[in-house]
């Protein structure tokens, strides 16, 4: 189950990161990528297109979101309880810069 959701991950982050890269720009570098930012725009036509790939980049980052959060809480947390802190039942250090103890004035 957790490689099914790690493979998931992966293909939503690649998918993602298309997204991101399509979107137009004040550069618009979607002509660079093969101009599949003006594909869509002659699809959809420009402003829907531009809706679509930022609604698409927001649930990509939520369904992210989401996995990780599934996969640490049901996967991943049980183990890392277990684990005992480092410091546990470590003696504190000695402090070897301490002033000398203060000695009462004689009289």
């Amino acid at each position: 189950m957790f490689s099914l959701i790690a493979i998931l991950l992966i293909i939503i982050s690649i998918v993602l990161i298309a997204a991101v890269l399509i979107q137009p720009g004040k550069g618009d570098l979607s002509a660079s990528f093969g101009g599949l930012g003006s594909q869509f725009g002659t699809m959809f036509g420009m402003q829907r297109t531009v809706d679509f790939v930022q609604k698409l980049t927001r649930w990509l980052a939520v369904a992210i979101l989401l996995l990780v959060l599934i996969a640490n809480k049901f996967f991943l947390g049980p183990k890392f309880e277990e684990i005992k802190p480092v410091t546990q039942g470590a003696k504190p250090p000695v402090n070897t810069m301490a002033p000398p103890p203060i000695e009462a004035p004689k009289q």
